[in-house]
C-alpha cells in the first residue's frame, strides 16, 4: 500500500506526515499547485503533480475521472450519472462526500463499479464464475487502451485481495476441517480473559481428545481417520453455539471455550453431550467407526487467570479421563498436576525401559478342562522399575499404545515368548502352545507375518505351538487386511485367538469367516456367571456357538470354584486364571510344570 506524504495546511515548511492510500477516498486539483487528499473525516494538503499523483497510485485503485478529481474507486458506493456523481457512502444526502465525473465516461464508471462489487460478494469463492464472466463480457467490449487498462489493474488489485483473506483465513483456519486453529483460538482466549476480567464472568475450557484415535490411523489408513475429523468437526459446529469457539488443537485433539459461563455446572452439562455426539457410529468408506473422547475441563478465573495456564490446567484433566479409561470427562483440580508428572516420568523411563532390560515375560497356565492338565500358557508383560518396583500393566500399557512403544515393547514379547518355550521343550518338558497378545498398532505393521517367521526361526519353535491373542475390536477394523493377514499366518500353522469375545461390535459372521483356532470369553462375563442368569446365558451360548463352528471356547479369569464347575457343566475346554494359578516367572512356571501340577476335577 502506497504512502502519501500530507501536510495540514498545504503552507511551505509545515509539518509533513503521511497516510495510506487505503484510507484516502479521493483527490482533488483546486488550483494548479494545490491539491487536497480527502479521507473520511478528515482532508489534507499535497504538493506534488496531480498527473503523475494518478500513475503514481494507479496501482491502489485509483482514477481520474476528470480534469478535477482522482478517485479511489474501492471507496465509491454510488454513481449517479444524470448528475455526474459519485458517492463515498450509501448516504446520498447533501452532506454526503462526493466527486464529480464526466457523463461521458459513464460506462466506464459503471463498469468499473460492478466489477468491484462482483469481487466484493466473491470474496469466500461465491459467484466467482460470475465475476470472470463479467469481466471477460467488458473487456471483449472495450477498445479503448486506457480503459482496459484501468478494468486490468482492477482485476488485479481484487485478485490480490483475495489472495490476501485466503493467507489469512489458512493463517488462522485448520486446513483439514476448516475449524478455527489454535492461534485463532489463543487470540480468541485472550479477547473473552479482558472481557472477563472486566465484568466478572466466568469462562471454561474444554479440551477434548478421541480414545484410541492411533488405532484407526494405523488399521485403516490416515486417509479414513481424516474423514472421520472432518465428520467429527462438523458436527461440532452444529453443537457450539455461535458465541462459543470451537478449534482444532492438533492431531485428533479439539478444544472448545465457553463464555458467560453462570454456573460451573454449565461446562459440565455440556461437556455431557459431546458422547452423545460420538454415539452413532461415523461411516467412512462403507466402514463403520465408533469412537469415544476423554474429556478435561477448566474454568476462568478458578484454574488459572492466564491463557496457558488455562489451557495446560485442561488438558491436564483430559488425561485425567484417559487415564481412568476414557469415554468420560473430568473438571481439573490441582492434585492432578503431581499425576501429570508423574505420567511425564513414566514415558521418559518406559522409553528407555527396553534397552535397560526392564520388562520380563510371565506366563499364566492355560488348563485343558476334559484332564485338567496345563495344555499352554498366556505370556504377559511385566515392567520391573528399579526404584519403583513393579509396575501395574493397566499403568503402563495404555501409556506404550499411546506413545507406539507398545510395537518394540511387543514384538520383544513374541520373541521371547517363543524362545522360552523352545527352551523347555529343550529340557524335556511336554510341548505346551504359548498364546502372545497383539496389539492393533502390532497387528497392522506391514512387515508383522515376516516378524512371526523371524521369532519363530530364531527360536526354532514349531508354528503350531504358538497361538497369537487379539483383541475383537481389532479383528472388526479393516476386515479384509485382517482376513489376509489371518490367512497368511495360518499358512505358517500358527494359531489364532479372538480375546475378550463379546465386548465390541462384531458380526457373527466374520468370526465364521475368521475361522480362529480359540474364542476366549471375557472375564466380565465369568465375574458373575453364578449370580447373573444374562451373564450365564451369554456364557453358555458362546461356548454352544464355539463348539458348533469348531472352535475351542477358553473362560479367562476363573477365580472360584463355583465358576470353574459351572463351565465344566457346559462343555467349556479351556480355563485360564487364579483358580488354577496367577501370572508368574519363567522360573516358577517351570518348577509348576517340572511337579506336573494338574487341575482337580471331579
Amino acid at each position: 500500500m502506497q504512502k502519501i506524504p500530507v501536510t495540514r495546511d498545504g503552507k511551505r515548511g509545515s509539518e509533513v506526515f503521511v497516510v495510506d492510500a487505503g484510507d484516502v477516498i479521493k483527490i482533488d486539483r483546486v488550483r494548479d499547485r494545490e491539491i487536497i487528499i480527502h479521507t473520511k473525516d478528515e482532508q489534507y494538503y499535497l504538493d506534488f503533480s496531480f498527473d503523475n499523483l494518478e500513475e503514481w497510485l494507479f496501482e491502489d485503485g485509483f482514477r481520474q475521472l476528470d480534469s478535477a478529481n482522482i478517485v479511489n474507486m474501492n471507496h465509491v458506493h454510488a454513481y449517479d450519472y444524470k448528475r455526474g456523481q459519485v458517492y463515498f457512502s450509501s448516504d446520498q444526502s447533501r452532506n454526503a462526500k462526493t466527486a464529480s465525473a464526466a457523463r461521458i465516461h459513464k460506462e466506464h464508471v459503471e463498469n468499473a463499479m460492478r466489477l468491484i462489487q462482483t469481487a466484493e460478494s466473491s470474496k469466500a469463492g461465491q459467484n466467482q464464475q460470475l465475476y470472470e464472466e463479467l469481466f471477460t463480457k467488458i473487456v471483449s467490449e472495450t477498445n479503448d487502451y486506457q480503459l482496459l487498462r484501468s478494468y486490468a489493474t482492477i482485476r488485479s488489485v481484487n485478485e490480490r485481495k483475495r489472495a490476501e483473506e485466503k493467507i489469512l483465513h489458512m493463517a488462522y483456519h485448520d486446513a483439514l476441517t476448516n475449524l478455527p486453529n489454535r492461534l485463532m483460538f489463543d487470540e480468541k482466549l485472550k479477547a473473552c480473559f479482558a472481557e472477563a476480567e472486566r465484568t466478572g464472568s466466568m469462562m471454561a475450557v474444554i479440551f477434548f481428545d478421541l480414545d484410541r484415535f492411533k488405532v484407526i490411523n494405523d488399521t485403516l489408513g490416515h486417509h479414513v481417520g481424516d474423514q472421520l475429523l472432518q465428520s467429527l468437526a462438523h458436527k461440532l459446529q452444529v453443537y457450539v453455539k455461535d458465541k462459543d469457539v470451537v478449534a482444532r488443537f492438533g492431531g485428533d485433539e479439539f478444544i472448545i471455550l465457553l463464555t458467560n459461563v453462570v454456573h460451573i455446572d454449565e461446562a459440565a452439562q455440556f461437556a455431557k453431550g459431546i458422547p452423545d455426539l460420538l454415539k452413532e457410529p461415523f461411516v467412512i468408506e462403507d466402514q463403520e467407526l465408533f469412537v469415544t473422547a476423554s474429556i478435561g475441563i477448566s474454568l476462568y478465573p478458578h484454574d488459572g487467570t492466564e491463557v496457558e495456564t488455562l489451557l495446560k490446567n485442561a488438558d491436564i484433566a483430559m488425561y485425567r479421563s484417559k487415564e481412568k479409561g476414557g469415554n468420560s470427562y473430568n473438571y481439573y483440580h490441582p492434585d492432578m498436576n503431581k499425576r501429570s508428572l508423574h505420567r511425564l516420568n513414566m514415558e521418559i523411563n518406559l522409553r528407555k525401559a527396553l534397552e535397560r532390560g526392564e520388562f520380563r515375560v510371565f506366563y499364566q497356565p492355560i488348563v485343558n478342562l476334559k484332564n485338567g492338565t496345563v495344555f499352554g500358557m498366556e505370556s504377559l508383560v511385566r515392567w520391573i522399575h528399579p526404584e519403583w518396583g513393579m509396575i501395574s500393566p493397566g499403568e503402563f500399557i495404555p501409556l506404550a499404545e499411546e506413545t507406539g512403544l507398545i510395537v518394540p515393547i511387543g514384538n520383544w514379547v513374541l520373541k521371547q515368548a517363543c524362545m522360552q518355550n523352545k527352551e523347555w521343550q529343550r529340557q524335556g518338558y511336554a510341548p505346551l502352545v504359548v498364546s502372545v497378545n497383539i496389539s492393533a498398532i502390532q497387528f497392522h505393521q506391514l512387515n508383522f507375518v515376516q516378524i512371526v517367521m523371524d521369532a519363530l526361526d530364531e527360536s526354532g519353535l514349531s508354528p503350531d505351538l504358538l497361538c497369537l491373542e487379539i483383541t475383537e475390536n481389532i479383528a472388526m477394523n479393516n476386515v479384509p487386511y485382517i482376513l489376509d493377514t489371518m490367512q497368511k499366518l495360518k499358512l505358517l500353522g500358527v494359531r489364532i485367538s479372538i480375546d475378550d469375545f463379546g465386548t465390541g461390535y462384531s458380526s457373527l459372521s466374520y468370526l465364521k469367516r475368521f475361522r480362529v483356532h480359540t474364542l476366549k470369553i471375557d472375564q466380565s462375563f465369568i465375574r458373575d456367571v453364578t449370580s447373573d442368569e444374562d451373564n450365564a446365558a451369554i456364557v453358555t451360548a458362546l461356548i454352544a456357538m464355539s463348539h458348533r463352528l469348531k472352535i475351542k471356547s477358553l473362560a479367562e479369569g476363573v477365580e472360584t470354584q463355583d465358576q470353574l464347575e459351572f463351565l465344566i457343566s457346559q462343555g467349556c475346554d479351556e480355563i485360564q486364571g487364579y483358580v488354577f494359578s496367577k501370572p508368574m516367572p519363567a522360573s516358577e512356571f517351570e518348577y509348576m510344570i517340572k511337579e506336573n501340577k494338574q487341575l482337580y476335577i471331579n
